[in-house]
């Protein structure tokens, strides 16, 4: 058990070292995405979104001014925010991990443990919902996303949260969250008539397979009905496939984090029943 233990000991302290390069990581990462827009690779998307919209605001002669002001790093405050409170939620969990393996201290030990068995076990209720019920976790991204929608006013216009829908769309070739259908909810019908289109649209033109040729009747056929020739698949399952449409590859890495948690869990049990016949904690010599 001794072997096991040390063995256990090195582990848990070698990893916890890796995972404090990881969480160093992601909070520079969370700290530079504040500062996208100086990011070549930033501007270079940017720039790219913003002539195809550009472009398709001339054909219909909408306005320009809104997709001027389309960035970005307007959208990227939360996803640093996100990536900093990983970072350091990661950086205490593995200074728990590897101060407590190294210098053998009980009460880290113990509250590395804890937290994650806490983790594992939330991970495992998350998966199990999200194949065995997953219409539960869909059903409310979809309605924060129909929300969002609602405010869509299409192409020309300044608001954030349609350019963010412009973006999203044009680079994920979709329409809406499930489809087309989506639009018929928006606050407005700014989109229906954008520029010097006159008879209304039932899709978006940035919806169409192929850029609008100009605002009449022919050249925006293909965002009205009986002549659409739009992209169908919804936004929301455009990027779910993008991020789970892998089965077999989500399913491998779910049972190595389980694997790999469960050792965590297991060598750090050891290590707190062995403190607890040392006597509470060793310190290491000077």
């Amino acid at each position: 058990m001794g072997i096991i233990t040390s063995i256990g000991r090195c582990l848990v302290t070698l990893l916890n070292i890796f995972f404090l390069i990881v969480s160093l990581v992601l909070t520079a990462a969370g700290v530079i995405a504040f500062y996208a827009s100086d990011i070549s690779f930033i501007k270079t998307v940017e720039e790219k979104v913003r002539e195809a919209l550009k472009s398709m605001a001339s054909a219909t002669n909408s306005s320009t001014d809104g997709i001027n002001d389309f960035s970005i790093t307007e959208f990227m405050d939360g996803i640093g925010m996100a990536l900093i409170i990983s970072g350091c939620f990661l950086l205490i969990l593995s200074f728990f991990g590897c101060c407590g393996a190294s210098c053998k201290f009980r009460t880290l030990i113990f509250i590395y443990a804890l937290i994650i068995t806490v983790l594992l076990l939330a991970e495992i209720i998350v998966v199990i919902v999200l194949y065995a019920a997953p219409d539960t976790i869909k059903g409310s991204i979809k309605d924060g996303l129909l929300e969002s929608l609602k405010g869509y006013k299409g192409i020309g216009s300044s608001d954030a949260s349609t350019l963010g829908w412009l973006f999203v769309m044009q680079e994920m070739k979709c329409c809406g969250v499930n489809g087309y259908e989506d639009f018929g909810y928006t606050h407005t019908d700014d989109w229906k008539t954008p520029g010097g289109v006159t008879d209304p649209l039932t899709a978006p033109l940035v919806c169409c397979i192929a850029e609008p040729a100009g605002f009449t009747m022919t050249a925006t056929a293909c965002a009205r009905s009986g002549t659409l020739a739009i992209n169908t698949q919804g936004c929301f399952d455009a990027v779910w496939n993008q991020i789970l449409g892998n089965t077999k590859l989500a399913v491998i890495v779910y049972v190595v984090a389980f694997l790999f948690q469960s050792l965590l869990i297991i060598f750090s049990y050891l290590m707190y029943v062995d403190g607890k016949k040392k006597g509470n904690k060793v310190y290491p010599k000077a």
